[in-house]
């Protein structure tokens, strides 16, 4: 349980260093660039965590390796290449709740299609993240 809560703090702390990081634009790095190097550093540093704690000792198959690259490409890649994107007319903390719908969104669909219960802990987490997002866009930029 405390490994994962730090694997889940260090995954945090580094959305959090991205975005503040890609509030501003790099001169001579697109959006498509920056996301593609940012995979790049992301996988390699998965793949160094888990050879040192668990190895690496599966033998994935062509089809499996074409799905992945699917996915990674088309819709998570787009899809980062998008926040990058809006990062930089946005406020990094808009950035960053906005951020909140992913995992919502997943639960939505989750439920919606594929039968999956929630719980009314899950509900009110939830409600929850889709209020804090809608305080975010209601008060924007606004100064402390």
């Amino acid at each position: 349980l405390a490994a994962g809560a730090a694997c889940a703090t260090a995954s945090a702390a580094g959305f959090a260093a991205i975005s503040l990081i890609c509030t501003t634009p790099v001169p001579g790095l697109d959006d498509a660039a920056m996301t593609g190097y940012g995979f790049v550093l992301g996988g390699l540093a998965l793949l160094a965590a888990a050879t040192a704690t668990t190895g690496t000792d599966f033998t994935p198959r062509p089809g499996a390796l074409g799905l992945l690259l699917v996915l990674g490409l088309i819709p998570t890649a787009t899809a980062y290449a998008c926040y990058f994107t809006g990062l930089r007319t946005a406020a990094a903390s808009t950035g960053t709740v906005t951020a909140l719908l992913e995992p919502l969104t997943g639960t939505v669909l989750a439920v919606a299609l594929l039968g999956d219960r929630l719980t009314m802990l899950g509900a009110a987490g939830a409600a929850l993240l889709a209020l804090s997002v809608a305080a975010e866009a209601v008060t924007g930029r606004q100064s402390v």
